[in-house]
């Protein structure tokens, strides 16, 4: 018993940033995010109370992932200034999440009528271009905001990757779910909160 709450507490530390970069634009109740993940996919996320958010995913180019990696590499120092300010909730707020490979996560607010400087006008040109092209195809995102997980299910994550349940624990007042990523070794920890959130449909066997 005791060894199975220290493997879900462990299992509930959260695991290391997927993505790049993340740009969450929030404005009243609806919100509009554009992902870049490690693995070179981008993700279109749009959506608000009571409705079925809409998601795109498309896969970038090796290019394309390069350049987008330098621009949050160089833009990085600079934002990294402005961590930590603009906390209080405002009507209409601008979220960066940086994620470079060999830095420490960063976050970054600031209100949609407002930007800090330079670098974050730099990344937010580079995001809204990939926005753009993301827009012009409409995928429509599985409801699964009333799916409890059971293990033996499979869903499709944002970022494309496939991944099978195969533990469902309750840590406190959380449960956890252990997810093996594709047909491989390797399996990842969430809540099934975020489970939800990251998943994008179910997938049949």
């Amino acid at each position: 018993m005791i060894a199975a709450i220290v493997l879900a507490l462990a299992a509930a530390t959260p695991a290391p940033p997927t993505y790049v970069v993340e740009r969450v634009v929030t404005q009243g109740q609806s919100s509009t995010r554009v992902s870049v993940f490690r693995n070179g996919v981008a993700v279109l996320a749009r959506g608000g109370p009571g409705t079925t958010p809409s998601v795109v995913r498309q896969p970038l180019t090796d290019v394309e992932l390069r350049v987008i990696e330098q621009v949050v590499a160089e833009c990085y120092p600079d934002l990294a200034r402005f961590a930590g300010m603009g906390e209080a909730p405002v009507a209409g707020c601008v979220e960066l999440r940086l994620a470079p490979a060999d830095r420490e996560a960063l976050v970054v607010r600031f209100p949609v009528s407002a930007a800090p400087g330079f670098a974050a006008s730099r990344l937010t040109q580079a995001l809204d271009a990939l926005e753009r092209r993301l827009a012009k195809t409409a995928v429509t995102r599985e409801d699964l905001r009333g799916w409890e997980p059971k293990v033996g299910e499979r869903v499709e994550l944002e970022d494309g990757r496939v991944v099978e349940i195969v533990d469902v624990m309750s840590a406190g007042d959380k449960v956890v779910v252990q997810a093996q990523v594709g047909d491989g070794p390797a399996s990842i920890f969430v809540s099934a909160d975020d489970l939800r959130r990251m998943a994008v449909r179910r997938v049949t066997k």
